[in-house]
C-alpha cells in the first residue's frame, strides 16, 4: 500500500507531461510540415495559421541534407496559389551546426492574399542527387498548408444582429457643467486615430495589393450577407459607404474617415479633382447615408443592389484617375 501510494505522484507526472509534450507537438505542427526521403528532410514552415486580408505570411522552406548533396531549391512565381508573393531569397549549402557533415538550403519567402477563408499553399517540389555529375534526380515533394484568412470587416458591427432602439425613457436634467474637455479630448483621439490609420494605409499601399483589390474584396464579403434574410439593409448599406471612405483615404492618402459628407465631396472635387461621373456616383452614395443617419430613412434590396454596383464602378474609376495622375507626375 506504500509503495503504490509513492507510484501514483509519480505516474501521474509521468502521464502530465506524456500530455503536455503530445500537446506541444500538436501544435507546432499547425504551424510546421515535414517530409522525408532517403537522406534528405524537407521542412516547411509559416509563422501562422490565421491572418487578417493583406496581413504578411512569412513562409521558410528548409532542406537539411549530407555534405556533397546537389540539391535544386524551387523558383518561386509571382502567384503560389492564391498567394502573391512579395518578397523571397535563398540561401544555399550552409553548414548545420548540429553536425558539420549537414547541410542546409533555406528558401524564405513573404506571402499575401486578398481572398478570404481557408487558402491553401501548395506544395513545392525538390530536386535532388546524392551523385556527384548526376543526370538524374529525386524529387521530394511537400506538403500543403491551409491558412485562414479573415475580412477586415469582421470586426465591424455585424448587419445581420441589427438591435432596434428601446423605448424614450425619462431621465432627471442634471445641472449645467462644462464639457469642453470632453470635445477636446474626442478631438485629439481622433485626429490621433486618423494618423495611424494613414500610417498604416500607406505601409500596406506600399507592400500590399492596390487599394481598388482591396476594396472590392470587401465589397464581396459584404455581398455575401445579403443572402442571409436577416441582414439589416440600413446597416450594410452604411458598412458600404465606410468601405468607400476607408479606400479613397487608401487611394489618395486623403484624410476622410474625420469629414462630414460635404468635406468628403469636397475633397474629391478639390483636392483629388474626381471627374464628374465618380463625383456624381460618390455624392449620391453619400447623401443615402445621410438620410439613414439623421433622417432615419430606409432602403430597400434593389437601392442597395444599385448601391454595391455604383460602389464597385466608383472603385475603378478612381483606380484609372489614379494611375493618370501618376503618369502625369512621371
Amino acid at each position: 500500500m506504500i509503495l503504490s501510494k509513492r507510484i501514483l505522484p509519480f505516474a501521474l507526472l509521468v502521464t502530465l507531461t506524456s500530455v503536455t509534450s503530445l500537446v506541444a507537438r500538436a501544435d507546432s505542427s499547425l504551424h510546421r510540415s515535414q517530409v522525408r526521403q532517403g537522406p534528405v528532410t524537407l521542412s516547411v514552415s509559416v509563422d501562422k495559421v490565421v491572418a487578417q486580408v493583406v496581413d504578411p505570411v512569412q513562409l521558410v522552406l528548409e532542406v537539411t541534407a549530407p555534405q556533397g548533396t546537389h540539391v535544386e531549391m524551387p523558383r518561386l512565381p509571382e502567384k503560389l496559389g492564391d498567394f502573391e508573393v512579395r518578397d523571397s531569397e535563398t540561401l544555399r549549402d550552409i553548414p548545420r551546426a548540429e553536425n558539420a557533415n549537414d547541410r542546409l538550403w533555406i528558401l524564405k519567402a513573404t506571402l499575401e492574399t486578398i481572398k478570404t477563408g481557408s487558402v491553401e499553399i501548395p506544395s513545392l517540389d525538390v530536386h535532388f542527387s546524392t551523385l556527384e555529375n548526376a543526370t538524374v534526380f529525386e524529387t521530394v515533394q511537400s506538403q500543403p498548408i491551409e491558412i485562414q484568412i479573415t475580412s477586415v470587416l469582421e470586426d465591424r458591427s455585424d448587419p445581420t444582429k441589427f438591435r432596434d432602439i428601446k423605448d424614450v425613457v425619462d431621465v432627471a436634467v442634471p445641472e449645467e457643467s462644462s464639457n469642453a474637455w470632453v470635445v477636446w479630448t474626442v478631438a485629439g483621439v481622433s485626429i490621433a486615430a486618423a494618423v495611424a490609420l494613414a500610417a498604416v494605409l500607406l505601409t500596406r499601399r506600399n507592400r500590399g495589393p492596390t487599394p481598388a483589390a482591396w476594396a472590392l474584396a470587401q465589397i464581396e464579403d459584404l455581398q455575401q450577407l445579403l443572402s442571409d434574410s436577416s441582414a439589416d439593409p440600413e446597416l450594410t448599406y452604411n458598412e458600404l459607404v465606410n468601405v468607400v471612405r476607408e479606400f479613397f483615404e487608401y487611394e489618395y492618402n486623403v484624410p476622410t474617415l474625420t469629414r462630414t459628407s460635404h468635406e468628403f465631396l469636397l475633397e474629391a472635387a478639390k483636392t483629388v479633382q474626381l471627374g464628374d461621373t465618380p463625383r456624381q456616383r460618390l455624392a449620391s452614395l453619400m447623401a443615402v447615408a445621410d438620410d439613414i443617419k439623421f433622417a432615419c430613412h430606409g432602403v430597400d434590396n434593389q437601392q442597395l443592389q444599385q448601391a454595391f454596383e455604383d460602389v464597385k464602378a466608383f472603385v475603378l474609376e478612381c483606380e484609372v484617375h489614379r494611375e493618370a495622375l501618376e503618369r502625369e507626375d512621371a
